[in-house]
């Protein structure tokens, strides 16, 4: 083989692996963002104790993980999954915002209104009304929590949550 194609292979199994540790570390993150979703929801207390519906907006590779949560049991009711492009926010009891866009005045007044709880992992959500923010912090997902917003919708997280949290009013 000549040196310059045993270079470009060379360059090519490198690159091939190092998306795959990219794939794998992205994968892991949206893994353990649903993982806090279905927590958030176990720790979580609502005006009016229902099933719980986490329901997504926007484009976010959270949709593939989601379906997992369907079905899933806390306090004896089933978890619901909402993939729908425009969910109802009245159906939703979490909300998962991809994008900051979303995040409008009409929202945040409906999700006060419903008692829904959003969710958000673009930077400043936290800081432009959402309630809880994933945010990635020395390669570790730590949340944000904008406690105002939370008790605005007359919504309580366990000392648990909040714990791991940093906050802001």
């Amino acid at each position: 083989m000549r040196p310059l194609t045993l270079l470009l292979l060379s360059i090519c199994v490198w690159f091939a692996g190092f998306v795959r540790a990219e794939e794998n570390s992205q994968s892991r993150e949206f893994q353990l963002k649903t993982a806090y979703l279905f927590h958030f929801a176990e720790l979580a207390q609502w005006p009016n104790p229902a099933p719980v519906t986490i329901c997504l907006q926007g484009r976010s590779l959270l949709r593939a993980y989601l379906p997992v949560l369907e079905g899933q049991q806390i306090n004896g009711n089933a978890v619901h999954v909402n993939l729908a492009d425009a969910p109802d926010i009245a159906q939703c009891s979490i909300l998962f915002l991809s994008d900051l866009a979303g995040l409008t005045p009409v929202l945040t007044e409906q999700a006060r209104q419903h008692h829904v709880l959003l969710v958000g992992d673009v930077e400043n959500f936290a800081n432009h009304g959402g309630m809880v923010q994933f945010t990635l912090r020395d390669n570790r997902l730590k949340l944000v929590v904008n406690l105002a917003a939370v008790k605005s919708a007359d919504l309580k997280l366990s000392s648990k949550l909040l714990r791991m949290a940093e906050i802001i009013e």
